[in-house]
């Protein structure tokens, strides 16, 4: 579709929704984002903001694809901020620390990372001492990967709903639940809480609750929500050099001394409640991992509910049997990581007709085990 002639509707304001907008609109779109709350409180804004590296001549499965895709849109993404506001979102080259069992499971993993041209170092006994000294002493092998980003989530969603005002999108918060209206596999409204608009085309980005909005069209979605409890703590500026990773949990420090821990991972439905049991598990891995933290202050706790799907990936692209209906959601635990990727591909979904990268595996209709209303699974 022409740009000047689209009236694109994202609904959804978390981090995928306000830059896929803002990209639209550096494009010239005219784009408004629906949201049922408030802009960027979601899950975008309770996570920890790691940006893992990647290579995308290298990357072979769907996840490395858009995590590399991603890692390169990011500087791109970072300096328009820069420039539309001139404000800082926390992005910085930091490092990761991502801890082993063994200096034999290091090697293997960090030729993980090597093959996929990401540049990785085994460190052991004293070299891992030296570069994170408050390490607990029974941790005795990890990787390096000096090119692990970082990004503030709250700072940046600020950051982003300024620059997407600035540039002329238009916020519609408060919006309740949506609704969708279409004729002959396209699009024709979109019916919210505040009044009705007529797109050119429509983009779901509303994270755990955008399998909701795919059940009318009998997409089998599979998203749900997952909550991911949090705790920030606070020691000094640098006490703590770089992100320390440990399976599925992580220590995340910022330049001012903050320690972020996360995260858990439960099956509770749309509750963000935090739980005695959620949080201690968070503060004795923390002070396992880290020793000295016994004796930080605890600043906040909260919860998010990331968007998880059967397999971990988003649904991203466009819905068979409807010319102007896509989706951007499901990223679970990779919402903000994957956002700088995601949005290019939407954006050049949406006006050009094409991806700039491979969407296999990644589907709206992967999950799709029968037949659609007016449309089949078949892409």
């Amino acid at each position: 579709m022409s740009e000047a002639d689209s009236r694109i509707v994202l609904l959804g304001g978390g981090v995928v929704g306000l830059t896929t907008a803002l990209l639209l609109r550096q494009r010239g779109a005219e784009v408004t984002i629906v949201e049922r709350s408030e802009v960027g409180r979601e899950a975008s804004w309770a996570g920890a903001g790691m940006l893992p590296p990647g290579r995308v001549p290298t990357a072979t499965s769907a996840e490395a694809r858009l995590r590399s895709f991603s890692f390169e849109a990011w500087p791109r993404l970072n300096a328009l901020l820069q420039r539309l506001t001139g404000e800082d979102n926390g992005y910085r080259v930091c490092g990761s620390c991502v801890l082993t069992e063994s200096a034999a499971e290091a090697c293997v993993e960090a030729d993980r990372w090597i093959q996929e041209g990401v540049l990785a170092e085994v460190l052991t006994g004293g070299e891992l001492r030296r570069r994170v000294p408050v390490l607990s002493e029974a941790r005795t092998a990890a990787v390096w990967l000096p090119e692990f980003a970082q990004v503030r989530n709250p700072w940046h969603l600020r950051v982003l709903k300024l620059a997407c005002l600035l540039t002329g999108v238009t916020l519609i918060e408060g919006a309740g639940e949506s609704s969708l209206e279409w004729e002959s596999g396209r699009i024709t409204a979109v019916r919210t809480g505040l009044g009705t608009l007529q797109p050119t085309a429509v983009c779901l980005t509303s994270g755990a609750w955008s399998g909701r909005m795919l059940e009318p069209f009998g997409v089998e979605a599979r998203i749900r929500p997952i909550r991911g409890q949090m705790l920030l703590l606070r020691m000094g500026g640098g006490w703590l050099p770089s992100v320390v990773e440990c399976g599925r949990r992580y220590l995340v420090p910022r330049e001012d001394g903050l320690i972020l821990a996360g995260s858990t991972e439960e099956d509770v439905g749309f509750c963000r409640e935090n739980t005695v049991s959620g949080l201690r598990g968070l503060l004795e891995f923390a002070c396992d991992l880290v020793p000295g933290l016994l004796q930080a202050p605890v600043v906040k706790t909260w919860a998010g509910l990331r968007p998880g799907t059967p397999d971990g990936l988003p649904l991203l692209g466009r819905v068979a049997g409807f010319e102007n209906l896509y989706v951007g959601a499901g990223h679970f635990r990779s919402g903000l990581q994957m956002s700088a990727g995601t949005a290019e591909v939407l954006c050049e979904l949406m006006l050009a007709g094409r991806s700039p990268m491979s969407l296999e595996d990644l589907q709206v209709e992967r999950f799709c085990g029968g037949g659609m209303r007016g449309a089949s699974c078949e892409r």
